[in-house]
């Protein structure tokens, strides 16, 4: 088992179980551009998805310096837990209180990270956000992902693109509503489930996308996908001293 990460963003860059097998990806090109949220691994995205309200893209936690509040290891998993407090009077654009934790374990055959946000402050607050892998594949026309067929989807630029899965355009497609997940990273079988969340996000940039992102080798959208649990259909809402939980847990079938 072996697990990196990153203090910045409270990020899991890598995660390879004990067969060997390597869960994610991260860019090489992340050292080039340090300013950049680091692309690859598990970027957190608090308290705002995407573009899909006033703030920078996917929030603002991910630029910052969590707190390491714990690291232990023994024969069977290895475990983590950082923590961010976020103080009204430091974001103009979010003036609201709330404590954030992140908690990760890696066990022999399973990786599991958690996220809690607790409104510590006087006022109510409302996110979207979540969790957002990058899974590590051969090839996009390699892969196989089952369980999300039933739920209602919303494509992102519907009429622009095709959604095909194992070609090499964009895809980015949200299932609203929780499903476990069967996929298939070309190499291995990969059970996927969620808790907490409303949705899951279906992202890779295709090739004309990679050439506009400065912090990814052109031909290296070939070499991931995003399966992301997320709150967005239905943005949270949280009462002075209520929490939200949400978990995702990765196992090799």
């Amino acid at each position: 088992m072996k697990i990196l990460h990153e203090s910045k963003g409270a990020q899991v860059l890598h995660a390879a179980l004990e067969s060997g097998v390597e869960l994610l990806y991260l860019s090489p090109l992340v050292d080039v551009y340090p300013s950049n949220p680091i692309r690859g691994g598990i970027p957190l995205m608090f308290p705002q998805f995407g573009d899909s309200g006033p703030l920078r893209k996917h929030g603002f936690v991910r630029d910052l310096q969590w707190n390491l509040v714990a690291e232990t290891q023994d024969t069977d998993s290895k475990n983590l837990s950082y923590v961010l407090d976020v103080k009204a009077t430091a974001f103009p654009e979010w003036p609201f209180d709330a404590a954030l934790r992140f908690d990760v374990r890696l066990s022999l055959q399973t990786l599991t990270i958690g996220l809690s946000v607790q409104n510590t402050g006087a006022q109510a607050f409302t996110f979207t956000g979540g969790f957002h892998p990058y899974f590590a594949i051969s090839s996009r026309k390699d892969i196989l992902l089952n369980g999300l067929d039933e739920l209602p989807f919303r494509d992102s630029f519907p009429g622009t693109n095709a959604y095909e899965l194992n070609a090499d355009g964009l895809v980015e497609r949200q299932y609203v509503g929780n499903a476990e997940i069967r996929f298939y990273n070309g190499s291995n079988w990969l059970k996927i489930t969620a808790s907490g969340f409303d949705s899951w996000m279906v992202w890779n940039p295709g090739t004309a996308g990679a050439k506009k992102i400065s912090d990814l080798p052109d031909d290296d959208w070939d070499q991931f996908i995003c399966i992301e649990p997320i709150i967005l259909a239905e943005p949270k809402t949280l009462l002075p001293g209520d929490a939200f939980n949400g978990e995702m847990v990765v196992s090799v079938c």
